[in-house]
Parts: C-alpha cells; sequence; structure tokens
C-alpha cells in the first residue's frame, strides 16, 4: 500500500521481558503468535510487513497518520489485558510523511530507542519542533505505561472497551472501588489526554518543504 499522500510508517518490535524469558517457552511462544496474529491485522486500513528473524517485528503502513497512536496503544493493551500471561513489551518507531520519507524517519526513531532501555516510543515528522513536542508527550506516555501493574493494564484494557466500572469490577470478581483505585494508580485519564495530544500534534503536523 504506497503512501501517495503523507501518512505515518511504524517499524514495531514485540520485546520480552528479561524476567519474561524464564517462563514456560511454549507460552511464550504462543504470546508472540497472538502478537503476529495482532499486528496482521492492527489496522482496517494499513498493511503489514513482517520482519525476517526471530521473535516478533515488521513494519506498518498507514495511510491515515492520526491512527498510529492510538493503533499502538491498543496492540499494547491487547498484548497485555491477561495478567497470567507472559509479559511483553511494544516498542515503535513512527515517522510521518510520503512512504520514502516516513520509513527513512520511523527507521530513525527505532534506533533511538535501542539507546534508551526505558523508552519504548518515538516519533519523527519533517518539522523540527513538531519533533520537540512529540518527544515530550512520547516521553511522557512510556513513563506512564512502563509503571502499570498487570491489574492495571487489565482494567485499562477493559475501560478503552467503554465498559462501565461496575462491569469491569464483574468480570474482574472485584468491587468497582478497586477497578476506580486501579484507573486512578495508573493515571488513566491523564495518560489518555497525553495519547490524544500526541496522535493529534503528529497527524498535523506541517508537510515537509522541497
Amino acid at each position: 500500500m504506497p503512501l501517495e499522500t503523507a501518512g505515518a510508517v511504524l517499524l514495531v518490535e514485540v520485546r520480552v521481558a528479561p524476567r519474561t524469558r524464564l517462563a514456560d517457552p511454549g507460552a511464550i511462544d504462543e504470546r508472540l503468535a497472538e502478537a503476529r496474529v495482532l499486528l496482521e491485522n492492527a489496522a482496517e486500513n494499513g498493511e503489514w510487513t513482517r520482519a525476517s528473524g526471530p521473535g516478533v517485528s515488521g513494519t506498518l503502513v498507514l495511510a491515515d497518520p492520526a491512527e498510529a497512536f492510538p493503533l499502538l496503544h491498543r496492540v499494547r493493551t491487547e498484548l497485555r489485558s491477561d495478567p497470567g500471561r507472559p509479559a511483553v513489551a511494544v516498542a515503535s518507531g513512527i515517522g510521518r510523511g510520503d512512504e520514502m520519507e516516513a520509513s527513512r524517519l520511523a527507521g530513525q526513531a527505532f534506533r533511538s530507542l535501542a539507546r534508551k532501555r526505558d523508552l519504548f516510543t518515538r516519533a519523527l515528522t519533517s518539522d523540527p519542533d513538531t519533533n520537540t513536542v512529540l518527544g515530550a508527550l512520547c516521553r511522557t506516555l512510556d513513563s506512564l505505561h512502563s509503571g502499570w501493574t498487570r491489574a492495571q493494564w487489565q482494567a485499562v484494557h477493559r475501560r478503552d472497551r467503554g465498559r462501565t466500572l461496575q462491569e469491569i469490577g464483574q468480570e474482574l470478581g472485584i468491587a468497582y472501588q478497586n477497578v476506580s483505585k486501579r484507573l486512578i494508580a495508573a493515571r488513566y485519564s491523564l495518560y489518555g489526554e497525553v495519547l490524544d495530544a500526541a496522535s493529534l500534534v503528529f497527524s498535523k503536523a506541517p508537510p515537509s518543504t522541497p
């Protein structure tokens, strides 16, 4: 799906946490297989190309750049929705522009993540001022979700899907007040605001000049 207008390219890698590697190898393989299927079907108007080699990594091309951050969030929460399964982290470099430019920027963004283990998201456009804002927003998102417990991921995943606190509580077998406490501890409201801001800034970035 070539990008004739400014879209987005995401370089994505699903990483198994060091402690998770000690878990049942079969369970890890099953989780990675699930991640692969999830990425293949992540976007209705996107195209996933798997990279060769072990693990799960590849390129996702999106015609609409506004889909990039929400899609990445959905993938992360889906993969962390069950606390009984091996935990994985999703790292992504995101680029905006036509396919060549977006791919170049996504690669640059992804390579920068390898130097900082506590960062999982970086987005780049052709506009330096926009990149400064995106850098701060991405670091904030990573700081927030990196601190979530398995129980908080579980609550966030269900709340994202429009379920009430009472419905989530019934499903998890806990009081709805405890669901609220999990979301408050995760700073769910703030996270949502930052996610929306990052998506808006990225999708509205000025086009590159010849």
